[in-house]
C-alpha cells in the first residue's frame, strides 16, 4: 500500500510544471535569505494584522467589514522588561529636558529649579528621572474590499486576479501620567520629603509648560492610511498528496491619509505610517491535508518611502516627544518584515470555524537627516564636539556618535502576536442566505515584543462573497 502511495506520488511530481517549480523555488529562497515577512501597517500601537481569509478567495469578490478595539496600557522595552508607553522614545530625565531648553531659548532662560530653589541648589545639573506611564484606546470600522476580475482577450488570460481595497476609520484615546523615579536618579534626590516631591513635581509641570506640550487625553477621530492592492491566485486540486494548495500573491501600496501624532502631546499615537507612503508584497500558500484542515503561511515585506515634516527632535539625550527643538527633519524609515503561520479547522460543527496563528513582525531601524544650512540650534544629528550640554559636560566625539546610535536603535522594534479566530460560515452550515456571509470573532493577543506598544485587540465581522 505504501510502494503504491509512493508510485502515485511520483507520477504526480513528474507531472508538474517544472517552470513553476523553480520559480516557487526562488521566491522562497529569496524569502528565507533576505527576511521577507511583511505587513501592511507599520505602527507599534495598532497592529491591524490581516487574516488569511482576506487573501484565499477562492476566485470570488467580497466586501468584509469589521468593528474592533484596542486597548494598551504598557509597553515591551527596548533591551527587555516593561516600560510606560511614552518611553518608547526614551527615558525622561529632567536634567536632560532642561538642558534643551537652555539650548533652545539661548541665556535667557532660566532654569526652574534655580527659579525655585536658588542659583547653587543641589538639585542643579543633577539627573532627576519620571516614569511616564501611558494609556491607548481605539475603537473604529475596517473596510476591506476586493473585487476578482477574469482577464482575457488579445492572447492573454489570466485566472485569479483580483484588485481590492481596505482603510480604517477609528477613534484614538491616549493619556500620560508622571511618577518620580528616586532609584533611576542621582543621590541629591533619592530622599525627598512630601514638601520636596511636590516642589519637584511642580517644577517638571513648568518645563513641560515652557516645552509646550499638554498632559491629560488626545483624543482624535480619523482615518487611518488608505490599502489598495492587486492580487494574483493560483490554486491545483490534489497536488503534492494534498486535496488543495492555494498560492497568493498580492502586490499593494499604502497612501498616507491618516492621522500623523500631535507634536503637542508627548502621549498621541500617529494611526498608521505616520505620513510616509508605502509599497508591499505578500505571498500566502495554504494547504488542505484533508478536507477542512488547512495549513497556511503569510510572508511579505513593507517598504516605505522617505518624508520630510516638522517634529520634535532631541538636542541631545531627552526624549523625542520631551524635546524643545521643533525642525523640518527627513525620516528614512527602515524595512519591515512579518512571517505568520496558521492552522485552519473548518466546519468543526454546523458551520463553525476555527483559526489559530502566529506573527511575527519586526522593524527594522529609521535613519534621520538634519539637513538645515545656516545658524540654528544643532539637533543631536549634527552637534559639535566640545559643546557644553550642561555645566561640566563638554561633548566628545564618542558621546555623539554613541548618542545617535542609541537614538535609532528605540525606533527598531519586534511584535509577536497569537491570533484566535472563530467563524461561522453560513453556507457550510447549509444555509442559503443571501452574499453567503462568514460572521468572525478575532482576538490578537500580544505576547511578546521589544520596543513596542502591548496592545491588544478585539475583532467582530462579517465577509459577504459576490
Amino acid at each position: 500500500m505504501v510502494w503504491c502511495r509512493l508510485m502515485r506520488s511520483s507520477v504526480v511530481f513528474k507531472k508538474i510544471n517544472k517552470k513553476l517549480i523553480l520559480v516557487l523555488i526562488q521566491i522562497f529562497l529569496n524569502i528565507f535569505f533576505i527576511e521577507l515577512n511583511a505587513s501592511h501597517n507599520t505602527s507599534r500601537y495598532f497592529p491591524f494584522l490581516e487574516r488569511p481569509a482576506e487573501y484565499v478567495t477562492k476566485r470570488t469578490s467580497h466586501v468584509s467589514p469589521s468593528l474592533f478595539i484596542t486597548d494598551a496600557s504598557t509597553a515591551f522595552a527596548r533591551g527587555g522588561g516593561n516600560a510606560g508607553i511614552p518611553e518608547l522614545y526614551g527615558q525622561y530625565d529632567l536634567r536632560d529636558v532642561i538642558a534643551s531648553l537652555q539650548q533652545v531659548k539661548g541665556p535667557t532662560y532660566i532654569n526652574p529649579i534655580e527659579r525655585e530653589r536658588g542659583p547653587a541648589d543641589a538639585w542643579l545639573d543633577k539627573s532627576i528621572k519620571f516614569r511616564v506611564n501611558g494609556k491607548i484606546k481605539s475603537v473604529g470600522l475596517l473596510l476591506n474590499y476586493e473585487q476578482y476580475l477574469k482577464i482575457s482577450g488579445f492572447n492573454l488570460k489570466m485566472k485569479g486576479v483580483s484588485f481590492g481595497a481596505s482603510v480604517p476609520l477609528m477613534q484614538v484615546n491616549t493619556s500620560d501620567s508622571f511618577v518620580f523615579n528616586p532609584t533611576g536618579s542621582d543621590n541629591a534626590v533619592q530622599n525627598l520629603r512630601d514638601g520636596e516631591l511636590d516642589q519637584l513635581n511642580r517644577i517638571r509641570r513648568t518645563v513641560n509648560d515652557d516645552l509646550g506640550v499638554l498632559a491629560g487625553d488626545w483624543t482624535k477621530d480619523g482615518l487611518g492610511d488608505l490599502d489598495l492592492h492587486a492580487s494574483l491566485n493560483y490554486n491545483w486540486d490534489h497536488k503534492w498528496l494534498m486535496r488543495s494548495i492555494d498560492l497568493n500573491f498580492r502586490l499593494g501600496v499604502t497612501a498616507p491619509i491618516g492621522v500623523n501624532s500631535d507634536v503637542t502631546y508627548p502621549s498621541s499615537a500617529s494611526f498608521m505610517g505616520d505620513g510616509h507612503w508605502s509599497t508591499y508584497f505578500d505571498i500566502l500558500p495554504e494547504f488542505e491535508l484533508k478536507q477542512d484542515w488547512c495549513i497556511g503561511l503569510l510572508l511579505g515585506f513593507m517598504y516605505q518611502l522617505e518624508n520630510t515634516r516638522s517634529v520634535r527632535t532631541p538636542v541631545y539625550q531627552e526624549p523625542a516627544n520631551f524635546s524643545a527643538l521643533s525642525i523640518r527633519l527627513k525620516t528614512d524609515p527602515g524595512m519591515t518584515f512579518k512571517i505568520s503561520p496558521y492552522l485552519s479547522a473548518k466546519n468543526l460543527t454546523d458551520g463553525i470555524d476555527f483559526h489559530v496563528r502566529y506573527t511575527y513582525l519586526r522593524h527594522n531601524d529609521d535613519k534621520y537627516y538634519d539637513d538645515r544650512s545656516g545658524n540654528f540650534v544643532k539637533s543631536y544629528l549634527n552637534q559639535d564636539v566640545g559643546t557644553e550640554i550642561w555645566t561640566g559636560k563638554n561633548l566628545t566625539q564618542k558621546d555623539i556618535t554613541d548618542n545617535i546610535a542609541s537614538k535609532a536603535n528605540l525606533t527598531r522594534w519586534r511584535m509577536h502576536y497569537i491570533t484566535f479566530e472563530i467563524l461561522y460560515n453560513s453556507k457550510e452550515a447549509g444555509n442559503n442566505w443571501v452574499l453567503d456571509p462568514s460572521f468572525f470573532m478575532t482576538y490578537d493577543y500580544q505576547f511578546s515584543g521589544n520596543g513596542s506598544c502591548k496592545t491588544h485587540q478585539f475583532t467582530v465581522g462579517v465577509q459577504a462573497k459576490f
